[in-house]
């Protein structure tokens, strides 16, 4: 790649190893000196040339349509001339180009997701490449820029590989072997985003409720000063830990009093720890017998709640400082040895809800030798602290998201929208179909054409923390379904991937090319993928039994033995769980009351884990919520 000038440049998407957009005409566009001109050169590998011209306009702005190229693995080269200066990038490619989008299960990279126990690697593919686009906030009110603000091409390969979106990389693994040809991902996922993050400030006036909100952002460095004053805070709430903490000094060295505790918990299930907030140390002892080979050490610490700092035997090995990511630790070359080790971890507490999460693993694994290291523990507490409110997390704001992320993708050709988001709306789930349709129109009307948009249903999930609302996930998951009444929409279901106890469970593969299905039937029209499966109808065919049909009855499949995720709602409100059992016309739903059902449940909770409805095909069926009527009504 050549180096651009102040005054003569291309727009950033172009770049060594770019993939654009087969078939179909792509615009380039960049600035130079009014009235000059400038020239493209697109040569091919094997010879040949096209050539292409254009002049800046009044305003030093330019714009270059390329014709449209067919589908190939090889190389071309682009070439942009202009008053002396050359620009040029390499290895280009035609091939399919998609927009990944949504929050951090998007943006979560494929080196996030690989299991330390029992590790599987993808085998990458050079002509599978993303463009992942930096996190930057906006907060103006006509802050929109025409260009992304940095990123770079990157082959699925080597490291550059496992810092891939994950869902993305399987997405395109999956679309490449079946097409055969290059996939491009522009990424311009944000975690913690909310949908109305990647809004402009006009359209969330107009949906209303953020009035207050865009009031106080859009005033002149909203975010600069809000760090800040995050900063003092968070400061002044250390300095205050460090003045009471009166053995962390010396707490390899002298003699503390130490309380036995076992690992993992949560504070709140300890009397003597519930609502605690400040700094705290834990200590595990640990034998390594004198056969173990400690050249490649790797503490596996599950994940904790908020942030750590690792010891071994007094040595520092790593440091975590929120609480989601899972701990994985390589422990420093001779620092181990034989015999008895120590391990300390210094526990940061903020907002009184601290812990080990559980169902994690904890253990210190070296080859195929692995020491448990859950169980009997001890701690000491080092300074007690208020609680602190977290600080404000800018790219989980309302309008966030527009002007440097979403706004630069309007005038690039993309074949579809992938997106993978709704976790952050759950504090008001109820609004997220009005939400998520008023984008989809703002961006296919600001493109200029309909996207097909895929998008992702929430998996199940069960929050340590216990601040998701009860039934919040469900809720936006039954939004999500309503979601495929916009037209050129399709909608992977992983209701059945998730991870209880993780906000990002690490089996991106099936998401990846649960979502590649779905673009194989919406957008290349393959009538061999099977069309997804809904409930129709939910009858009282006699008294104590409901039918439930399907549009496709015969492919329905009840996977446990005994289903469990059916609820009946009657008519005073009382809960009951019926039977379930496949039959010709569906599913038979037997219950005993007295009362009548109104309302069938399937699935409908936050963490519905091991769901019992799946396809023949394998896929599961969507969570859903519907009237029971008496046979016959209308």
């Amino acid at each position: 790649m050549s180096l651009m000038s102040e005054k003569f440049t291309v727009m950033r998407l172009f770049g060594d190893h770019m993939i654009l957009q087969s078939g179909q005409e792509n615009c380039v566009r960049g600035k130079a000196p009014s009235g000059e001109k400038i020239r493209l050169a697109i040569s091919v590998d094997r010879g040949g040339e096209t050539v292409l011209n254009a002049v800046s306009n009044e305003n030093g702005e330019y714009e270059i349509i390329i014709p449209p190229y067919p589908p190939s693995y090889e190389s071309f080269t682009l070439t942009f001339s202009c008053g002396g200066e050359e620009i040029v990038f390499s290895d280009v490619l035609f091939g399919e180009l998609y927009h990944i989008s949504g929050q951090s299960n998007m943006e979560l990279p494929i080196c996030r997701t690989i299991d330390p126990l029992a590790p599987v690697i993808p085998n990458g593919n050079k002509f599978i490449r993303e463009f992942r686009v930096p996190v930057q906030c906006c907060f103006g009110k006509d802050e929109e820029y025409d260009d992304f603000q940095g990123g770079e091409w990157k082959c699925a390969e080597g490291n550059d590989l496992m810092d891939m979106s994950a869902a993305g990389y399987y997405f395109a693994e999956k679309l490449a072997k079946k097409l055969d040809v290059p996939v491009g991902l522009v990424n311009t996922s944000a975690g913690g985003s909310p949908v109305e993050a990647r809004m402009p400030y006009e359209m969330l006036m107009e949906l209303g409720g953020y009035e207050d909100f865009l009031a106080r952002c859009t005033v002149p460095d909203y975010e600069k000063n809000t760090a800040e004053a995050d900063r003092v805070k968070y400061a002044k709430w250390c300095a205050e830990l460090e003045s009471k903490d009166k053995i962390s000094k010396d707490i390899f060295t002298a003699p503390v009093e130490f309380t036995k505790c076992r690992i993992p918990f949560y504070f709140r299930d300890d009397p003597k720890l519930s609502g605690f907030c400040g700094r705290i140390w834990f200590r595990k002892k640990f034998i390594i017998p004198d056969d173990m080979d400690l050249s490649d050490a790797v503490l596996i610490l599950g994940a904790m709640i908020d942030a750590d700092e690792i010891f071994v035997n007094g040595v520092h090995a790593g440091s975590t400082g929120y609480m989601y990511p899972p701990r994985i630790y390589p422990v420093p070359q001779g620092v181990l040895h034989t015999g008895e080790n120590i391990l300390h971890i210094r526990l940061e507490v903020r907002q009184g809800m601290g812990g080990f999460v559980e169902g994690k693993k904890y253990c210190l694994k070296s080859g195929e030798n692995i020491i448990e290291l859950s169980g009997e523990w001890e701690y000491a507490v080092a300074a007690k602290g208020e609680y602190i409110a977290p600080d404000v997390f800018f790219q989980g704001l309302p309008l966030s998201m527009y002007g440097a992320l979403t706004a630069p993708a309007f005038g690039i050709n993309f074949r579809g929208l992938i997106w993978y988001q709704g976790e952050s709306n759950d504090k008001a789930p109820e609004r997220y179909y009005d939400l998520f349709k008023a984008f989809v129109n703002m961006y296919r009307d600001r493109c200029g054409y309909d996207i097909p948009v895929i998008f992702t249903q929430l998996c199940n999930f069960d929050d340590p923390v216990q601040c998701v609302p009860p039934l919040s996930w469900a809720q936006v998951r039954e939004q999500q379904l309503k979601c495929l009444d916009i037209p050129e929409t399709a909608m992977a279901v992983t209701i059945d991937v998730g991870e209880s106890n993780d906000l990002h469970p690490i089996n991106k593969r099936d998401v990846g090319h649960r979502l590649a299905l779905c673009a194989e039937r919406l957008i290349y029209k393959d009538r061999l993928v099977p069309e997804d499966i809904f409930p129709v109808s939910a009858e009282i065919t006699e008294k104590g039994r409901v039918l439930l049909s399907f549009t496709d009855n015969k492919a329905v499949v009840l996977k446990n033995p005994v289903p469990k995720h059916f609820e009946m709602i009657l008519s005073d409100g009382k809960i009951i769980c019926p039977s379930a059992e496949l039959c010709g016309e569906g599913i038979t739903l037997e219950y005993e009351s007295e009362g009548n059902p109104v309302l069938l449940r399937y699935a409908y909770k936050n963490d519905p884990a091991l769901p019992d409805l799946f396809s023949s095909g394998g896929l599961p069926l969507s969570p859903f919520r519907m009237d029971i009527t008496q046979k016959g009504m209308n």
